[in-house]
């Protein structure tokens, strides 16, 4: 069964297809000019004025361009099936991580509350079970709200408000909140005061929370998280580094491709391979522009973001 679907395969018909082309070319040329001198042989007989005439290279060059427009139109199918088929293989993968993103902390959930329920819990291990089912409903909902979201601005259905906003102060505030959200996390922030941007504040939380996961996610049991913020000439320019897992060479312009997993020892990592893309929309929505930086695996990562400064604010803060 194996052998008749590698067989059947479209790459081999692809191939197959080339080769029975190529056969067909140069059949053409061969017939073709085979009819040509029999031709030109029958007309000597009949008259030697006939047999003068040269190959109507016209006709030749008609055949030979109406057959590599076949060859082109099998190319451009051929593209669009491998393009499709990588489509297929990626949500496939999509949806089975998603499965399991979502059981996880369901199963976490319903675990907590049969103990609740067929146990008589003290108080002090019911906070802590409650705690933990209130993280695990935060990651749910965070997984959703990123799916919504991915859907929302391939599509371009999300419009946002853009308002004069400080994005010293935003950062600031917001990774001021979240220095409690893992108990092994040392966050530092080097933060330059009164830059000012035209955001969409909702937006921006979104792409700090979906960069903030990412460093979390592989940061590992000890993350270090460094929040770095300046003004780089008529940019502010955020900076995220970690000391995590670090990203290969070949991976570090893919990661912000919708659904995509950089490999760590030949298998998939974690998560679903929207945060990033989520990111980089957001980013470039607000005319900025973001990429990463790495040494390599387990040299940690650096991510890099940059969005134009308010003009008019800066010159009446100036």
């Amino acid at each position: 069964m194996k052998l008749l679907r590698r067989i059947f395969s479209p790459l081999s018909a692809f191939i197959g297809i080339q080769i029975v082309w190529l056969a067909v070319l140069l059949f053409w040329i061969d017939w073709f000019l085979g009819r040509h001198y029999e031709l030109k042989r029958l007309a000597s007989r009949i008259s030697p004025e006939l047999a003068s005439g040269e190959v109507d290279w016209f006709i030749l060059a008609e055949g030979i361009v109406l057959l590599v427009a076949i060859l082109i139109g099998v190319y451009v199918i051929f593209l669009f099936w491998r393009r499709q088929a990588a489509l297929y293989r990626t949500q496939r993968d999509l949806i089975a991580q998603v499965t399991h993103e979502l059981k996880s902390p369901l199963a976490s959930i319903q675990l907590h509350l049969e103990t609740l329920q067929r146990h008589n819990v003290p108080a002090e291990k019911t906070a802590g079970f409650v705690e933990t089912m209130l993280g695990d409903t935060a990651r749910l909902r965070s997984l959703i709200d990123n799916l919504l979201m991915a859907n929302r601005l391939e599509r371009r259905g999300i419009r946002l408000v853009m308002r004069p906003t400080d994005l010293s102060s935003f950062v600031r505030d917001y990774f001021e909140n979240r220095v409690d959200v893992a108990s092994n996390l040392k966050l530092k922030l080097d933060i330059t005061p009164g830059l000012t941007i035209e955001g969409d504040t909702e937006a921006l939380e979104t792409a700090l929370r979906n960069l903030f996961e990412n460093a979390l996610l592989y940061g590992g049991s000890d993350p270090h998280v460094r929040i770095e913020l300046h003004r780089d000439g008529r940019f502010s320019h955020l900076v995220m580094r970690d000391r995590g897992r670090g990203i290969g060479k070949k991976d570090l312009k893919k990661i912000f491709r919708l659904f995509y997993r950089a490999r760590w020892d030949g298998s998939k990592s974690r998560g679903t391979g929207l945060c990033l893309f989520i990111v980089r929309t957001i980013v470039k929505r607000h005319r900025g522009k973001i990429w990463a930086e790495s040494a390599g695996p387990h040299q940690g990562s650096a991510f890099h973001i940059m969005i134009p400064l308010s003009y008019s604010r800066q010159r009446s803060r100036a």
